[in-house]
């Protein structure tokens, strides 16, 4: 079962976060096999397309099947589509049956490859078009903070009918849209700009901290979010984030205190997330 990763990036230089593990996260996912990357480029300013391009070049195997796509694209940032847009363009390259949604704070969690093909087999079989799969939050090492942080329309089948854009409910006559219905991203039928028939999958009866070992028993494919890569940003941001965090039921009470004890935890900061294959 072939699949298709795709994603749009601004400015990769100024990302806070470890791109290129991220970059060789997803291409270790894909193997070898006849599968394909499609990263679309927006706009950047500190060459980013060849920079991207270069790394992908030293972590390609030329004897793979993988095929890798880097398009240039050029969207202004203050659309306030941009990110559909982007993320549009990039799924219009797409050539696999099945095609995965990342972001590039994102990464797949080691050993799931098998998950997610099992995974497109039975959205194949169904009448369904897309999976709604898990965010985990990234926050530790090993042992400490892996917390479940929403859904997003991840896996779906590569129709050319389909694109990422704003839906339709969430459309104005002047061209704008409702940001609180729509972040522009939904996966949408391109003619009508209804969303697609999609299904989520929850991750019923986990606790709300998730160990390694039940991040790797394949309870449901997902993906982690590497939020919390910036850890300084965070602390600063800690005033702003501690009423999200008191909102979640059943969700950990995070304070000025506990996120100075998880700077202290080994590995946080500076070396290679557990992620990594």
């Amino acid at each position: 079962m072939s699949l298709s990763v795709y994603t749009c990036v601004f400015n990769v230089k100024s990302m806070t976060f470890p791109w290129k593990e991220t970059l060789q996260n997803w291409v270790d996912f894909l193997g070898s096999e006849k599968n394909q990357l499609v990263i679309a480029v927006n706009k950047s300013t500190d060459d980013s397309p060849k920079l991207i391009r270069d790394y992908l070049k030293e972590i390609v195997d030329p004897r793979s099947q993988l095929k890798v796509d880097v398009l240039d694209i050029d969207i202004p940032y203050t659309d306030p589509a941009f990110d559909g847009k982007g993320t549009a363009a990039a799924l219009a390259a797409c050539t696999e049956p099945f095609a995965i949604l990342m972001d590039l704070d994102e990464a797949f969690p080691r050993g799931q490859r098998q998950h997610w093909t099992k995974l497109a087999t039975e959205l194949e079989r169904s009448h369904l078009d897309c999976f709604l799969l898990p965010v985990v939050d990234l926050c530790g090492d090993e042992q400490h903070y892996r917390e479940p942080i929403g859904s997003k329309f991840r896996l779906h089948k590569n129709n050319p009918q389909f694109t990422r854009g704003v839906v339709k409910d969430a459309r104005r006559e002047n061209g704008t849209f409702d940001t609180t219905r729509s972040d522009s991203t939904e996966l949408i039928w391109k003619e009508t700009g209804e969303l697609v028939r999609s299904a989520p999958i929850v991750m019923q009866g986990l606790p709300h901290f998730l160990t390694m070992a039940q991040i790797e028993s394949g309870m449901v494919p997902f993906v982690f979010h590497l939020g919390w890569a910036n850890f300084e940003q965070r602390l600063k941001q800690s005033a702003f984030w501690r009423p999200v965090w008191q909102a979640r039921e059943g969700g950990p009470v995070k304070t000025e205190e506990t996120l100075e004890e998880l700077q202290k935890i080994p590995r946080f900061r500076h070396v290679l997330p557990p992620w990594r294959a």
